[in-house]
This record gives structure tokens, C-alpha cells and sequence, in this order.
């Protein structure tokens, strides 16, 4: 039986831009990229996650992504995948498929994004990233792929995400997975992740998200999220609102696929609530029970594992044998960092979660009121990135009455803090004060804070990721896109360090 590694942000990263060539690794010997050398040829491409598309029209679709795999080899052919979209905590469901699967003794990949501190965390096996010598090895052996697309001149250039994509499916199959679990980086419908026919498909919850790309109501963002269901491939869905689960059941009912409605094929027999140290579970799976401990945070992830088992056992079904008490061990043991992540303690309790929408800031709100019931007051660190509505995560949090400090993280996109501030005061919503860096911010969060009051981190994954990176003392990965706030904006202290 395979136990996965946690994934739990500890590790020291790389600093790209003072790094050496490459660290040591087994496969560096045969290797003429190196590491930093592989990202920063990686980025060179179009890059819509991290650069701004403002003015272009959308380029979206599965021509190039096609072409590219077909030029190595159409590696995801004959594959076993979980294909998993939605709005909220698709990437904490797949982490929660994958680890049973490789506790029950599967070699299972996993395809996810974005990273938290390091690119390399997007492509693991048995929960172990992908190496840096292998990592820049595939850039290196799929590079010429890249520039023959190129070269055919009718289909445009490939994007960062559809690389990343040939870049996992090459390595699973490389790697002989006997299944994978594959992330949507966004949509579903025209997502470079749509290439894989699935052994079973699952919709999280969907909400407003991404807008000026995937459609302004819920109805026609369910539409391309569920553009992933496949004829006659089975769906797990979460619990929808109504306008989601219209279109879900119709484009189910259409493809002829059975749908299947997680809160409904496990139901919960009964729970012990631990506060920080998690959630004791005793689910029904086919008349038999289900124990598990479960130690992410918040009453929305035991809806995001009850979803997790409902494809387990859609798998199970299929004829892929899967004990029910690694099941367990492997939900057990997943760690999945800035979502919901108490970082530190003390002086004050600082917590983050990468809620970006609405929806996700009054599923935080909620497990926040729920872990800290004795808090004082409030602390709240903002930060977002542009195509996002930010108003709407600080109008879902105002009930806790946070003093709110913007900020900026590193990400290309990120909202600056001065337009973060002002697009706040249209709403009449009142900022304590405006930094331009995460480690700005905090210190000034934690000049606000009391005794007894809880610092929170929000707004993006990025500006949580940088939260766990200062207060945990990880180096972080640096980009060659990143532009690092000057040494005048930052505290003496910070300076120092």
C-alpha cells in the first residue's frame, strides 16, 4: 500500500534568480536545460494566468492543444483519468480522489494548478511533485513540438497551461500511472485539460467566477464547466444551486451519461467536529461505513470529500478494486496548503485561504466564525488579482467587521494596492490602510491586531501563498515576470531579513 507524501508548504524553495544552474538530482548529469532555465522558457510563452488579456479577443479552444500532442506521440491515449472542473475546491477534491487512489496501492498522477510555492507542484505522482531535472528535461524533449506548432503558422502559439499540460500527460504516461487525476484550469468546455476522455467526470460547485471569459450568470458558466461531461461517461457533482444543476442535468441527460449527486450517493452516518484539528467522518458507501479523519478545514470540505468518495465509488463500481479503509488513509492524509490554513498562532492566530470569489469569501467567513468563536476583533489582509470582483469577498467577510489592510502579492496580475483601495471606497467599504507588499501588510496587520484578534489572509491563492512563505521562512520561487517591491517599501525589519 502506497501512503502519499503531504503536501504542506514546508520545504525551502528556489530563489530563480540567484540560484546555481540547477540542485543536484540524479537526472541532471544528462540534462543541457537547466531548471531555471526551463521556467523562464516555459513563461516565454503565452501565458494568460499570469498576464493580462485586456483588449485581446479569446483564444480559447482544443486545435492547438490536439496538434501539440499529436506531434509527441498523443500520450494521453489509452490513460485511465478523474477530469475534474468547477468554480470552488476543485483543486482540494482532486487531491482527495488522488491520495486514496495511491493509498489503495495505485501509482496515480495528479495534474493541478496553480502552484502554491513551487511550479514543479503541479505535476505529482503519489503525491510527490515532479523533480526539477525532470521537470526541465520534459520542457526540453516537448520544446520542439512547441515550435513546429509555431511553424505551421494556422493555429497561433502555445500557451504556458497547454505545455503544462502535454508536460503531465507525457510524464504519467512516461511515468506508467495506472490512473490520473486532471484538474480544469479553467472553463471545462475549451480547457487544454478537455483533451482526455475520463473514466469518470466531477463538477464542484460552480459560481460567479471569471466572468468576462466563461459568461456572466451561473447558467452559462455551468455551461462550460460542464462541457467536460463526455456520451456516456458517468458525472459526480457536487451540490449545485439551481441554475447549475439545470444545465449539469441537461447536458448530462443529453450525453447520455449518469449523473450522479454526491450528497445524496454518501451520506454522512455521523461526525465529530475537532475545531482546528479537523473533522472525525463516518460516511455510508454502499451500505457499508467509511472512517476517516479529515483535516482541512471548513464545513464546505466535508462536502468536497463526501464528493471525493462519491467518485471512489463510481471507480469502484467500474471495477477498479478500492479498499474502503485506504480510502480513509488516504483523506487522512491530505494536506492541501492555503486553503484554510492556520499558518501560525501566535502572537495572533494567522489564517489564510485563497477565496476569490464571492461564494468561496462566505464559505471562509463561515469556518472562520466556526474556529475562532472566542475571537476578539479582526484583521483582515486583502489582495487580489484583476478579473476578479473583489467587492464582493470584502462585502461576504463584513460581517466579521475586519479593520482591512490591501495589498499586492508578487503575481503579474495582481490588483495594485492604491486600485485595490480605491475600487473598496466606491463601495463604501473602509480600508485601514493600503501596502504594496504581503510583508508590508502584515506588519501593519500586526500593529492593528489586539490581544485576541485573528489575522486573516484572502483575496487570492497568491497573497495566502506569500503569507505561509513569510511567516514559515520558505524562500519563495521566484519568476523572471516577478518585480519585487523596492527596499524602501519595505520595514526595517523585513529589510534586515
Amino acid at each position: 500500500m502506497v501512503t502519499p507524501q503531504p503536501v504542506d508548504g514546508d520545504n525551502p524553495t528556489t530563489d530563480l534568480r540567484d540560484a546555481p544552474n540547477s540542485r543536484p538530482d540524479q537526472d541532471t548529469a544528462q540534462m543541457k536545460l537547466s531548471y531555471r532555465d526551463a521556467i523562464s522558457q516555459l513563461l516565454s510563452l503565452a501565458d494568460f494566468e499570469r498576464k493580462s488579456r485586456a483588449g485581446d479577443p479569446p483564444d480559447f479552444h482544443l486545435k492547438r492543444i490536439e496538434r501539440l500532442l499529436g506531434y509527441i506521440g498523443n500520450p494521453h491515449i489509452g490513460q485511465k483519468y478523474v477530469h475534474v472542473a468547477g468554480s470552488k475546491g476543485k483543486g482540494s477534491t482532486s487531491a482527495l480522489i488522488a491520495w486514496p487512489l495511491a493509498a489503495s496501492g495505485y501509482k496515480t498522477g495528479l495534474f493541478s494548478s496553480p502552484s502554491i510555492h513551487r511550479i514543479t507542484e503541479r505535476i505529482r505522482i503519489n503525491g510527490e511533485s515532479i523533480s526539477e531535472g525532470e521537470f526541465a528535461r520534459i520542457v526540453e524533449t516537448l520544446w520542439p513540438a512547441v515550435e513546429r506548432v509555431t511553424a505551421d503558422g494556422d493555429i497561433g502559439v502555445v500557451s504556458v497551461f497547454e505545455l503544462e499540460t502535454a508536460m503531465a500527460l507525457h510524464h504519467f504516461t512516461e511515468q506508467g500511472t495506472d490512473i490520473n487525476v486532471i484538474e480544469v484550469g479553467l472553463g471545462g468546455r475549451l480547457d487544454s485539460t478537455n483533451i482526455v476522455t475520463p473514466v469518470v467526470s466531477v463538477i464542484t460547485p460552480i459560481s460567479l467566477d471569471h466572468v468576462a471569459v466563461l459568461g456572466d450568470t451561473i447558467g452559462k458558466i455551468a455551461g462550460e464547466k460542464a462541457g467536460i461531461i463526455k456520451r456516456g461517461i458517468p458525472v459526480v457533482s457536487s451540490p449545485q444551486v439551481p441554475d447549475a444543476d439545470t444545465v449539469i442535468r441537461a447536458t448530462a441527460s443529453a450525453n447520455n451519461s449518469e449523473l450522479i449527486e454526491s450528497h445524496n450517493a454518501v451520506p454522512i452516518l455521523n461526525s465529530t467536529d475537532h475545531g482546528m484539528d479537523g473533522v472525525e467522518l463516518e460516511l455510508g458507501v454502499d451500505g457499508r461505513s467509511l472512517d476517516t479523519r479529515l483535516h482541512l478545514l471548513g464545513t464546505h470540505q466535508i462536502d468536497n470529500t463526501r464528493t471525493a468518495v462519491a467518485v471512489l465509488r463510481q471507480l469502484i463500481n467500474s471495477g477498479m478494486p478500492i479498499d474502503l479503509g485506504a480510502i480513509g488513509e488516504g483523506i487522512s492524509a491530505v494536506k492541501w496548503p492555503a486553503r484554510n490554513q492556520l499558518v501560525n498562532r501566535h502572537p495572533n492566530p494567522v489564517f489564510v485561504d485563497g477565496a476569490h470569489n464571492g461564494a468561496s469569501a462566505k464559505a471562509f467567513r463561515k469556518t472562520v466564525e466556526q474556529l475562532f468563536p472566542d475571537r476578539g476583533g479582526v484583521v483582515l489582509i486583502l489582495g487580489t488579482v484583476r478579473g476578479h470582483d473583489p467587492s464582493a469577498v470584502a462585502r461576504e467577510l463584513a460581517p466579521l467587521k475586519p479593520r482591512i489592510v490591501v495589498t499586492e502579492s508578487r503575481h503579474p496580475k495582481s490588483l495594485r494596492g492604491t486600485e485595490l483601495a480605491k475600487a473598496l471606497s466606491e463601495c463604501k467599504i473602509t480600508v485601514s490602510s493600503t501596502t504594496t507588499s504581503t510583508q508590508l501588510a502584515l506588519n501593519h496587520a500586526r500593529v492593528l491586531a489586539g490581544d485576541g484578534d485573528v489575522i486573516l489572509a484572502t483575496g487570492s491563492l497568491f497573497v495566502a501563498a506569500e503569507i505561509i512563505e513569510i511567516e514559515h521562512g520558505i524562500e519563495p520561487e521566484l519568476y523572471p515576470d516577478i518585480k519585487l517591491p523596492s527596499r524602501r517599501s519595505l520595514s526595517p525589519a523585513a529589510q534586515q531579513n
